[in-house]
């Protein structure tokens, strides 16, 4: 995993999750049917 920072604007890098219904999905997939917007929740399955 990079610790590099991306800059605004920039596309993300590919890769691989896993979705509620068990299927890997990758981005550079997804991107392939048109634009994708990727959210984060850093303080998900976190106490507090």
């Amino acid at each position: 995993m990079s610790s590099e920072l991306l800059e605004v604007g920039a596309r993300a890098p590919d890769f691989v999750a896993v979705g509620d219904d068990g299927m890997s999905r990758s981005l550079s997939d997804l991107l392939q049917r048109g634009h994708v917007a990727l959210f984060f929740y850093p303080g998900n399955n976190t106490p507090g």
